[in-house]
Formats: structure tokens, sequence, C-alpha cells
């Protein structure tokens, strides 16, 4: 609804109330406005017999409307931070009726709002946040509130600023750092409150990451009491008991000098090593600073920096045929250094000391033999440091050459192979320059080294030989190679014992098969002999005694066709078990 009507209707229905002491209003009562801005007022009296009336203030005003018993203006262009405007009405039934003061309001929203940089916090600390608003108004109305990602930590309100004009703001709040605040995002939020008659207005700082920190020791230097003077040393710095560890930074410096450390943590522990190489004798300082959040630390160790002889060991020739005398030689390398020392100095192989002394240069003599090829010679110097004895040394290797060696061991004078295996034909031989081993049979060369299958053809005299820059040396090698014999014996008893199982086999079964057919035979027999006599006695003419001329022939004709079947199965039996037996059954 627009506002003149909702004025209207509120004039109307005021003056149908009844009859009350004439007064003067304003609508809106309490208006609200931004600086710079219009606005629109009503004035308005119960007064019925109203003369004139008006708006009296200092801001540019319109006139845009009027009735007998109200009158609109419009504000234009506030810019007044304490204006009073007033509504006032001339009543004739009221001559006294007061004019009615307009309570402005005139704001600025907060644009600008800033959190104070955030501090690096030691935890268990307190530490105080700051919050600033920029050119806001009216103040009291400003309210500030701190936050730790989405929690509300505390707010701060102004109602106690009379000031009606823009100006700043500044909230504060103290925090006790905890180890679990590291990382957790602060802000601050402002806000311009003007309800119920004008809006709300918030605005928000950006955020900043909160840094709590624990540092519980001071860090510690690995000792280094000493170091020799143009050499280099690790120096080490450790720190225990710091939380975030990474964060730790470390500064080292070395006789003022600041080295370049690397940083290595695990844990609540960081450590930094560096490289130093001083090359001023004396008594040097070595520093190391850590420092995380707020908290720097200081460590600091002196180290003493002593020069000793730069050794030099010359071995002289260096590359020398075996049986040749060789010069060993140990100097100073900065005999103009004129630094006082007492040192003793001596020169030794693995055969024990060559020679000792306190004086440079040191000497010695050998002679070489092809056991020292490879030999090491060093120089050793060992000087007092404050009680503590020193040592330094160096080396050089000795280089013997000689012709090539061979013996039983390297290559074997007699080989025993067996045909049909797999053999390694090896011979080697020793020297410097190593020597180069070829080995041949019947004036062909034979490969060493290579797996070979064995014949009766590998059996015979290997010549060897050995040869290098310095000489060359050979030997024989004599290959047998034993054949297996087959195990003829075994395999004649063998043959004979399979022919004695055959013929005992072959007996037994014709043994067998004759006894069952005479048994046959004899059955046969007696059965017919039955039968015949049977067959007298049922014809009632029974003889025991005398056999008829005629029965007797055709029995023995009889016996000669048995006879004569056996005969001829024997014979067949004898051809051949199986035809034998079946004809037989036939039979």
């Amino acid at each position: 609804m627009h506002p003149l009507l909702v004025f209207l209707l509120a004039s109307a229905a005021m003056a149908q109330e009844t009859q009350e002491q004439p007064f003067v209003s304003a609508w809106p009562e309490n208006p609200v406005v931004e600086f710079g801005k219009s606005l629109t007022l009503n004035c308005s009296t119960n007064c019925q017999s109203v003369t004139s009336g008006g708006l009296e203030t200092s801001l540019e005003k319109e006139d845009t409307g009027e009735g007998p018993t109200w009158k609109a203006f419009r504000l234009v262009n506030v810019n007044n931070w304490d204006s009073a405007p007033s509504c006032y009405f001339d009543c004739s039934d009221a001559p006294d009726m007061k004019p009615h003061r307009v309570n402005l309001t005139v704001y600025r929203a907060p644009t600008l709002v800033k959190l104070d940089p955030v501090p690096e916090m030691e935890v268990g600390k307190n530490y105080t946040l700051t919050c600033r608003v920029s050119n806001v108004a009216p103040m009291r109305n400003v309210s500030v509130t701190f936050l730790k990602g989405e929690e509300e930590l505390h707010t701060q309100t102004f109602e106690k600023h009379a000031a009606r004009e823009a100006g700043d703001v500044a909230a504060n709040h103290t925090i006790t750092a905890g180890r679990q605040d590291n990382g957790e995002e602060i802000s601050c939020r402002a806000a311009l409150d003007l309800r119920p008659e004008g809006p709300l207005f918030e605005t928000t700082s950006h955020n900043q990451s909160l840094k709590a920190v624990v540092f519980l020791r001071d860090p510690r230097l690995i000792p280094l009491r000493s170091m020799e003077a143009n050499t280099s040393k690790t120096v080490s710095c450790e720190v225990s008991g710091v939380f975030p560890a990474k964060e730790a930074k470390f500064e080292l410096t070395f006789a003022e000098e600041r080295l370049t450390p690397s940083v290595t943590t695990w844990g609540d522990t960081a450590r930094a090593k560096a490289q130093v190489s001083p090359s001023v004798a004396g008594n040097h300082s070595l520093k190391c600073t850590v420092s995380l959040g707020p908290v720097t630390r200081t460590v600091e160790d002196q180290v003493y920096v002593y020069s000793l002889p730069g050794l030099v060991l010359t071995v002289s020739p260096r590359e020398i045929l075996a049986n040749n005398r060789v010069d060993v030689v140990c100097e100073d390398s900065h005999p103009e250094d004129t630094q006082p020392r007492i040192f003793s100095a001596r020169i030794r192989n693995s055969k024990g000391v060559l020679e000792s002394g306190n004086v440079f240069p040191l000497r010695a003599t050998v002679t070489a033999v092809e056991e020292d090829d490879g030999q090491e010679f060093t120089c050793q110097v060992e000087v007092d440091i404050d009680g503590t004895p020193v040592i330094k040394k160096t080396s050089a290797n000795l280089i013997v050459y000689y012709g090539p060696q061979m013996n039983d061991s390297s290559c074997p004078s007699t080989l025993t192979w067996k045909a049909g295996g797999e053999e390694t034909f090896t011979c080697s031989a020793w020297g410097n320059p190593s020597p180069d081993v070829t080995c041949r049979k019947d004036g062909v060369l034979y490969p060493l080294g290579v797996p070979q299958l064995i014949t009766e053809g590998h059996q015979g005299s290997y010549n060897c030989s050995a040869s290098n820059a310095h000489g060359s040396v050979a030997t024989f090698v004599t290959v047998r190679v034993e054949v297996e014999e087959p195990p003829t014996l075994i395999i004649c008893l063998a043959i004979l014992a399979a022919v004695v199982f055959a013929s005992i086999a072959s007996v037994g079964y014709y043994m067998y098969h004759k006894s069952y057919k005479m048994r046959k035979y004899r059955v046969s027999q007696r059965k017919a002999q039955g039968n015949s006599s049977e067959k007298k006695c049922l014809n009632g003419n029974v003889q025991t005694d005398s056999v008829s001329p005629g029965n007797r022939k055709a029995g023995n004709r009889k016996e000669t066709r048995l006879q004569a079947a056996v005969q001829q199965e024997k014979r067949q039996q004898e051809a051949g078990f199986g035809r034998g037996t079946t004809e037989g059954s036939r039979s």
C-alpha cells in the first residue's frame, strides 16, 4: 500500500476519534535515510481549524502534497548528520499547540571491515585480536562479532556512542592459543542494525589463518669441538618438542658467515645440517637460531680450527717391473706455514712401518716384488690438539708388472673325463697385465670355458700357453677319457636263464598234457569194455574167460586205431603245442 494512502487513512481514523487535545505528528515517526539520499515526510494534526502549517528544516525540501490537516514534503540530498526537521501547524482552537520534532536517523552502511594481522601465537599464551570498521554511522547501531570458522567467539556493541556522524570503530577480543587452533580461519563481521524502521547491513572481513605453535625446549648443536682447516665437515642443529615442526625456521652461522642448511623433520623434532669449510685456524663461533611463530631461540658453541701438515705421498715410480727399487717420500704441502707443530710421522705398507720421524720429508726405499702389485703405501702424521691425538694420513698405490705364471691349481696337468658326460676345459694364468691364455690339441685351438659333450676324441695332450707384454709360459695338460664297457657276462647269464626257464616250462606242459590224454584214453577204453559185457549179459550169453575170434579180431583193430591216433597226436604236440591240443580234442 502506498505510504501516502496509509497516512491519509490514519488521519481519517484520528478525525473520527473522540475529541482530544490538538497535537502535531509526523510519518514515518522515526524515519531512516542514507546519507546523501532523499526522504518523504508527512506532517499532520488532529486540529480541525488549521490556519497554516509546514516543516522547519535546514535541509532542502520540496512540497509534494497537502490537505486540510496534513502536508507532505520531500527532503532532497540529506547531507546533515544532526538534522532535526520539525512539523508545525497553527490551530485557532489550540493557539499553544506545540510543533513535532522528527527523530531522523541518517546512516552510512559499513563497507570496509578489516581484521588486524593475526599474530603467530605460542600455545597457552593470550593474544588480542582487533577488528576495525571504517566510516560507519550511527555508531550506536553498530556491533562487531569475532568468528573462528563459523563459530562466534565474541560480539562487541557501541550503544554508548552518541555521535551521529560517520566515524571509525574498533573492537577487541582476547584469545588463548590452543594447539587445536592451529590452521583455523579467523575473521570479524560488522553489522549496522537499523531495525525495525530500517534495514540490517552486515559486512565480513577477509579470513586469516591462525598459527598456534609449541616451542618447549631450546635447540642444541651436535658437538663439534675441533676440525682441521681447509677440510669440510657437517654441522647439525636440532630442536625437539616443537609444533608444527615443519614450520621451524633455522639460521646457521659459522665465523659470522651464514650457512645454507637442509632441514628434515619427524614428529615434533626438526634438524638442520650444513657444511663448513674453514680456512683460518683458531676458535670460531657456531651459532644456531630457530624461529617458530613468535618464538625465537638461539644456541652458540665454539669450534677450534687447527692446521696440520698438508701431506703429499710420492711413490716413484708408480709403475715398475718386478725386482726393481721404489722410493716412497712423504712431504708437507705447506712448508711455508709457520704455525708451530709438534708431530710424529711414519710411512708404512701392509708389511709394517717402513720409516718414521718428526721432520719432513720422510723417505723409504723398497724392492718391488710380484706380491706388491696394488700395494698401498700410507703416510700418517699425528698431532696433539688440546690433549687429544689427531691423526691425518694419505695413501698411494704401487703397480708392479711381471710376466705370466701358471701352476697345477690354475691349469691342472692331468684331467680325467667320462665319455658321454659334459665337461668344461679351464686353464688360467696370472700376471700383470692379465695374460692371454690359449690351449691347442693337435694344433687346433680348443675353446676354453665352454661346456663340451665328451667323446673318445677328447683324449690326448693339450698345449696351453699364457702371454703378456712381459713374457710367456706354456704347459701340457693330459686328458684321459674313460669309456664304460657293456656288462657282457650279465647279459649272457640273463639269456641262459631265459632259455632254461622256457625249456622247463615246455617239458612241464608236455608231461601234463600227456598225462591228461592217457587218463582220457583209459576212461574211454573202460567204458567200451563195460558196454560190450553189458550187451552180452542182456542177450543172456555171458562169457567171462573166453572171447570169440571175431570179437577178438575186432577189438584188436580198434586198439590199433587208438594207438595210431595217440602216436599222431604225439607227433603233432612235438611240432606245436597249440595245434596238437586242438586236433587231439577233435579226435
